[in-house]
Formats: structure tokens, C-alpha cells, sequence
């Protein structure tokens, strides 16, 4: 049995190694531009991925932002929500078990708590920042309430408060995230 040298070893590994970089039309970063050089994998197949820097910026005055969360495990949901100032100064925090629920839901009634908070702290500037686009369209878009919170959502609402939403990777929002879990054990 005759064994293979390392030279036609590495030959078989460079030539399947470029065989499959120029069959995989997948993401890279810009950074392994000089191995795939090194393998011959063409420049057709390399679709960079943008790295995006994900982090929490604060509002400016007199704006208060509250980032939201819910979580959902198996059919329970909880919510929660953190609110900082203009100098990043935490304001207050809540966590909330919330029962049966959907994870839309469980977004849609975390930003309507954080409102009804900020009415009762009489903070009428509030900047609402939550990782779940869908549930922040609720305030455009008022008939995508679900039905049993509408009430809730109407009340919370009309309470006088210039509202912004904005939309925050889940990367950014991982100190409500925690909240949002806790709130299952409460």
C-alpha cells in the first residue's frame, strides 16, 4: 500500500477547498480576502456581509427612551423595560409575567406598560426602542392592535406623550432582554 506524500495531500485539499469556494456563493468578510486568494476562489463567488457596530445611543433632551422586550416560552409571555435619559442615567425598570401570550403580544404590551410608566412618572417626551419592528408599526398603524389590548392601547395612548419608536437590533436591546425573562418568574 503505497502512502500519499504531503505534497499531493496538500494539492488534494487546496483543489477542494477551491472546488467548494467557487460552488458556495455564501457570505465572507472583508478579511479573509487573502485566504481565499490563497485557494483561488473567485472573485464572483465573494459576497461580503456588512459588519454593523450595534449599540444603545442615547435621546436627546428631553426625550426619555425606554427599550422594550417580551419573551415567549411555550405559551407564557413576559415583558420588560428599561428607561434612560439623555446622559444614559437609568430612570426606572419593570418586568412583568404577562400569562398566555404570543410573542407579538408580548412586544405590543411591553411598549404600552412602558407608557403607561412614563405617564405616571410624568415623563411626556418617550422614545420607545424595541428589537421587534412589527410591534412598534402598531403605533402607525393602529389596527394591527390585537383586539383584547385595544382598550389598554387606547388609554395608554391618550395620555398626552409625544411618542418616537425606533427600531434596535436584539444585540442592543440584551439588558430588557434579561428583564423580559425575568418577568417569567415573577
Amino acid at each position: 500500500m503505497l502512502t500519499p506524500s504531503l505534497r499531493s495531500v496538500q494539492v488534494c485539499i487546496h483543489a477542494d477547498i477551491s472546488l467548494s469556494g467557487n460552488i458556495y456563493g455564501g457570505k465572507c468578510i472583508a478579511s479573509d480576502a487573502k485566504l481565499l486568494d490563497a485557494f483561488s476562489v473567485s472573485l464572483h463567488n465573494r459576497r461580503f456581509r456588512d459588519i454593523l457596530f450595534v449599540s444603545w445611543k442615547a435621546p436627546s433632551a428631553p426625550w426619555i427612551k425606554v427599550n422594550t422586550d417580551g419573551s415567549v416560552i411555550g405559551t407564557h409571555a413576559a415583558c420588560g423595560g428599561l428607561f434612560r435619559d439623555h446622559l444614559g442615567t437609568l430612570l426606572g425598570a419593570f418586568a412583568c409575567n404577562i400569562r398566555l401570550s404570543t410573542v407579538f403580544n408580548a412586544e405590543v404590551h411591553a411598549s404600552l406598560l412602558a407608557l403607561e410608566y412614563a405617564a405616571q412618572h410624568g415623563w411626556r417626551h418617550v422614545w420607545l426602542e424595541s428589537d421587534s419592528a412589527s410591534a412598534l408599526m402598531v403605533f402607525k398603524n393602529r389596527s394591527l392592535i390585537p383586539v383584547m389590548i385595544r382598550n389598554r392601547c387606547h388609554n395608554a395612548c391618550n395620555q398626552g406623550i409625544q411618542i418616537i419608536t425606533s427600531h434596535i437590533f436584539k444585540e442592543g436591546n440584551c439588558c430588557v432582554d434579561l428583564l423580559a425573562n425575568m418577568g417569567h418568574s415573577i
